[in-house]
């Protein structure tokens, strides 16, 4: 795996404390008036710090600098790709991150480590679906 796995972790693992610190506060926001605030603040704070963490270097125009050519958004997207983050919305940027890199102008390497992680999801997706078919009446 390249250089951004460690960062890309320790981020998911920061959003998924943000994310499970608002579902903390909101079942106490209609509590009293600081409760509220308490549910606001963590609100806030996963709003303002997402764009930052969901990807290295900000999600906000990272498919744009893959596109261009940016080494190190291509490296960081092939990173985020091969390691496959859980955290709020991050099925939807690997989605988007497999179409965008699949376009990028690669280096051979990234193209052998893009294709490897390609073929593994066409793999899963095969069996989810197969997994997903087969059930009563399905003869």
């Amino acid at each position: 795996m390249g250089h951004y796995t460690e960062q890309i972790e320790q981020n998911a693992a920061r959003l998924k404390r943000l994310r499970e610190r608002m579902t903390e506060t909101v079942k106490f926001r209609d509590v009293n008036e600081h409760k509220r605030k308490e549910w606001l603040k963590a609100c806030k704070t996963f709003r303002d710090e997402y764009d930052a963490l969901a990807f290295p270097g900000g999600l906000e125009g990272a498919y744009d600098r893959i596109l261009n050519g940016e080494a190190d958004a291509i490296e960081a997207g092939i990173c985020f790709l091969e390691c496959r983050p859980y955290f709020f919305q991050s099925g939807y940027i690997y989605k988007d991150l497999m179409r965008k890199i699949k376009r990028a102008p690669l280096a051979d390497d990234q193209k052998l480590r893009y294709e490897r992680v390609s073929s593994a999801y066409k793999t899963y997706r095969e069996e989810r679906r197969k997994a997903n078919t087969g059930g009563p009446g399905d003869d």
